[in-house]
């Protein structure tokens, strides 16, 4: 994203691309396919391949003691720890391993949002402008304790709310 204008580019359409697909695996209530958890697992790496690089070039930029950075790159070592795990045993065990990925690929994405200082809404994908009123939103998921929700427009908010 640029200055000039407020059109989310390169790693930051990705980001939201992924966020969204992450967000959707997780609130699937259903155990799907075995072929639909692989297509989102390599989805998910795919995503982390290219995020993680990226977040650790925007953390090392930073101040050593930043906490921003530090905590970004601990979760992208949290993320690899994830990556490296085999496969688990039955669909039921998948589904809660590549849940676990999914769950490093919008926290990477959320570390990438805050390391650039871009903010999308959750709900509808567009980017929080400074001047605009937003919450965080966790979509219905438990975070760890440690981890930070995304955002959402008021407006997307209210509008989820009343439907």
């Amino acid at each position: 994203m640029n200055g000039v204008d407020a059109k989310p580019e390169g790693a930051a359409l990705a980001s939201v691309t992924a966020r969204a697909a992450a967000v959707w695996f997780l609130e699937q209530k259903a155990l799907p396919r075995h072929g639909t958890v692989r297509a989102f697992e390599d989805g998910f790496r795919r995503t982390l391949e290219g995020l993680i690089p990226r977040v650790e070039d925007l953390a090392d930029a930073m101040p050593a003691d930043e906490v921003p950075a530090r905590v970004a790159l601990a979760a992208l070592a949290e993320a690899r720890r994830r990556l490296a795990e085999p496969e688990a045993p039955g669909l039921r065990g998948e589904v809660e391993r590549v849940k676990k990925i999914a769950e490093s690929v919008l926290a990477a994405c959320d570390h990438h949002d805050t390391l650039t200082g871009l903010r999308t809404c959750l709900l509808c994908d567009e980017p929080i402008q400074a001047d605009e009123d937003s919450e965080p939103f966790e979509g219905g998921r438990v975070l760890a304790e440690d981890s930070q929700p995304g955002r959402v427009h008021v407006t997307c908010a209210r509008d989820r709310r009343q439907a």
